[in-house]
């Protein structure tokens, strides 16, 4: 199997040590962590100023924004694709997402299943190019 390419990858998460976690994570996994962002409308500006591959989205976020809102907008405007993290996934959330999110995980998040879904998003992504 090809290795996946590695991502420059918006993390966006209002819980400061789990974006942290995140960050230490994605770093190890070879991927670039190009900005942290903690509501939706700032994750709305830096994924228009950093341009990243990829937005990794906790759904509930700080000051009641949302990360699904904030998510659609970015893939609308910028065309940039996101992944879910929540530790509340439930079948309706699921199914708002599931026709176009790259993935939705379950946190707090198991490394190992964090990489597969980076990997297979990382590699849809290219044959999508």
């Amino acid at each position: 199997m090809p290795v996946a390419p590695h991502l420059r990858i918006l993390i966006v998460e209002d819980e400061f040590l789990i974006a942290l976690d995140l960050e230490d994570l994605l770093t190890g996994f070879g991927h670039q962590v190009c900005g942290i962002a903690t509501t939706a409308d700032e994750a709305e500006r830096m994924a228009r100023d950093l341009k990243p591959d990829l937005v990794l989205t906790d759904i509930s976020l700080a000051r009641g924004s949302s990360g699904i809102d904030a998510a659609r907008s970015i893939r609308a405007r910028y065309d940039i694709p996101s992944i879910f993290l929540s530790a509340h996934v439930d079948a309706r959330m699921s199914a708002d997402i599931a026709g176009w999110a790259m993935g939705c995980l379950q946190k707090p998040c198991q490394p190992a299943k964090l990489r597969t879904t980076l990997d297979r998003a990382a590699r849809d992504m290219v044959r999508a190019a």
